[in-house]
């Protein structure tokens, strides 16, 4: 008798504890609403919530195996899969956040913790401990998913295992290095590590610190164009959203969209945003909420100004007036929305992309509409390209070709390139370009040919070579803008980009990983070769094109790879101080902490 009672008393606990399951569309309504918002209302989020209660449901089932089920890889990836789906409904976030990030997760991180609770105390694993249980075994099974990453980290916070955190922070962001939610989680723990006597490096003290007081022009005068990424309903896939736009040089360094180039119907709808004006309100309050405080060279380097040393009249009156919404346009536009381009580097993407008719008439209208008027009349300075490739893209040459109207004489020209499409043909039939160009920079990643055909896939070694030799030629007999203006005078109305003192116009740049880190010394001297001004070393980003895995296997300067030492000894040889060598992002390649 007391054994029938018992398993019947069982069962009923086993009913109970899936309650939340047999009704799941209302568990996740009655509970989801109070962790997400949208833009669009409460109605909204009702809607959305109604279509991951679907797409949820037909992976909750497989509980039903028990805990073993935490294990099974193919129920992690389908969860993963299932949920990943809020991410990208652009209107959607996590009820604490005002702005939304090209890699945001914030929502689906809301209705992750959401459902760790329910499967923890489904499977007798209450509490803390239990729920950190279920994330890290889901983490473990799926291998790039980084809701459960940042689930386990905060918790270990919350019970003082702040080393443990760590860890989960540096795994999540080598799925995304930009991820805002991933550098907080790391930011939090290292802020505990700290305050507990532990060791903290000199940058990462440097992102810890205090930034009232400070000031950052970026966003202030720079306008960025990129992308994001949202949902087709049609084809039930992610795709890419063209023009998202940010109000700093780098996306993956303040990685929230403050509008769009190719979406929006005028300039001002794109540099004045509310999203644009809160962006600037945090710099101005110092709280810098937006601003990434492990990529930053910035921030990392200790090096932005305190706002009394700002001298520039304009920066002044902005700081003092406390200005968001600003009526003279930016001073430096860095186009990125096309990502045409004609290699398909590892480093940033897995297949070459090419605009296609459909997309290049939308492009035509952004040209038209925002992005030419934006330069019309003015001096600002345009910087092509920070994604896609100015000679691969229809796009940008249209914009290229539009440069030697008269009304564009303001212009002053930053060229991005992977250098195989600027060819000596190329110069003769764009004349106008030599005279406009401030700088051109070219990313080669490698001074072998073996190294350069494996990375900077299929670009040919004797192309480039011989299209550096003329660039570095035209550098040489001052033929570009800046060259014209050395000897401190200022050849741009800005005082923030140009230094007249110290003209650089020919640089070679260089994404360092562990297929290249040792051609370091031989890329310096190549760039001596080619009379490059400098070589800029930058570190390998995840753009989340790749598992982490495979990223961790690339990052060379994270302390856990196996060559790292070796990075460490070449950053030590003595070419690596030549002044040609750029040193604001040598400090991230130096001793970063294990990932």
């Amino acid at each position: 008798m007391l054994s029938h009672l018992s398993l019947r008393l069982k069962a009923f606990r086993a009913r109970e504890r899936t309650r939340w399951r047999r009704h799941f569309p209302e568990w996740l309504q009655e509970n989801a609403t109070k962790v997400l918002k949208s833009a669009q209302g409460e109605q909204h989020v009702a809607e959305v919530l109604l279509g991951l209660a679907g797409r949820l449901a037909q992976v909750l089932p497989s509980l039903d195996r028990g805990p073993s089920v935490l294990d099974d890889r193919s129920f992690a990836t389908t969860f993963q899969h299932r949920l990943s789906w809020i991410s990208y409904q652009e209107e959607i976030t996590g009820s604490g956040s005002r702005l939304r990030a090209y890699c945001d997760i914030t929502g689906s991180l809301a209705i992750f913790d959401l459902l760790v609770r329910e499967i923890s105390a489904e499977f007798s694993l209450p509490g803390v401990e239990g729920e950190i249980d279920v994330t890290l075994r889901l983490a473990a099974a799926a291998e790039s998913w980084r809701e459960p990453l940042v689930a386990a980290g905060r918790r270990m916070l919350s019970i003082g295992r702040y080393d443990e955190a760590v860890d989960c922070a540096r795994r999540t962001l080598n799925v995304v290095t930009a991820c805002p939610v991933s550098q907080r989680l790391l930011i939090d723990a290292l802020r505990e590590r700290r305050r507990a006597g532990g060791m903290i490096d000199p940058v990462e003290q440097n992102g810890l610190a205090d930034l009232q007081g400070r000031f950052c022009p970026r966003p202030f005068e720079v306008l960025v164009s990129g992308q994001s990424t949202r949902w087709n309903e049609a084809t039930n896939l992610t795709e890419q959203v063209m023009g998202s736009t940010y109000l700093c040089d780098c996306a993956a360094w303040l990685p929230f969209v403050a509008g769009n180039v190719v979406e929006s119907d005028s300039p001002e709808a794109v540099w004045n945003s509310d999203q644009a004006q809160e962006i600037r309100r945090s710099v101005l309050d110092g709280d810098y909420s937006y601003c990434s405080r492990t990529l930053c060279p910035a921030i990392v380097n200790d090096a932005l100004p305190r706002s009394e040393e700002v001298t520039s009249p304009r920066l002044r009156r902005i700081i003092e007036r406390r200005e968001t919404v600003l009526e003279d346009g930016p001073r430096l536009i860095a186009l990125g929305h096309d990502s045409s381009c004609n290699l398909a580097c590892p480093s940033c993407r897995v297949g070459i992309i090419v605009a296609d008719k459909a997309q290049n008439e939308r492009l035509d209208r952004a040209r038209d509409g925002v992005i030419l008027p934006l330069l019309r009349g003015r001096q600002v300075g345009l910087h092509l390209t920070s994604w896609g490739d100015p000679f691969a893209s229809r796009h940008y040459r249209s914009i290229l070709e539009a440069l030697r109207e008269p009304e564009f004489d303001g212009v002053k020209l930053y060229l991005l390139t992977n250098g195989l499409g600027l060819t000596p043909n190329v110069w003769k039939a764009m004349p106008h370009l030599a005279e406009k160009i401030v700088e051109v920079r070219v990313s080669v990643d490698a001074a072998t040919k073996e190294t350069y055909e494996n990375v900077r896939r299929p670009g040919r070694w004797e192309v480039i070579r011989e299209n550096l030799t003329v660039i570095g030629e035209m550098s040489k007999a001052g033929t570009f803008r800046r060259n014209r203006f050395a000897g401190g005078m200022k050849s741009i109305s800005s005082d923030l980009f140009l230094d007249g003192n110290n003209p650089i116009s020919f640089a070679l740049a260089f994404v360092v990983q562990s297929a290249n880190f040792r051609e370091m010394p031989a890329f310096v001297k190549l760039t001596e070769e080619v009379g490059a001004d400098v070589v800029v070393f930058q570190r390998y980003y995840s753009f989340g094109h790749e598992g982490a895995a495979v990223f961790s296997a690339k990052d060379v300067a994270a302390q856990a790879h196996p060559e790292h030492e070796q990075l460490q000894a070449i950053l030590r040889d003595p070419v690596m101080q030549s002044p040609r060598v750029l040193q604001t992002f040598i400090g991230q390649l130096a001793n970063r902490p294990s990932s």
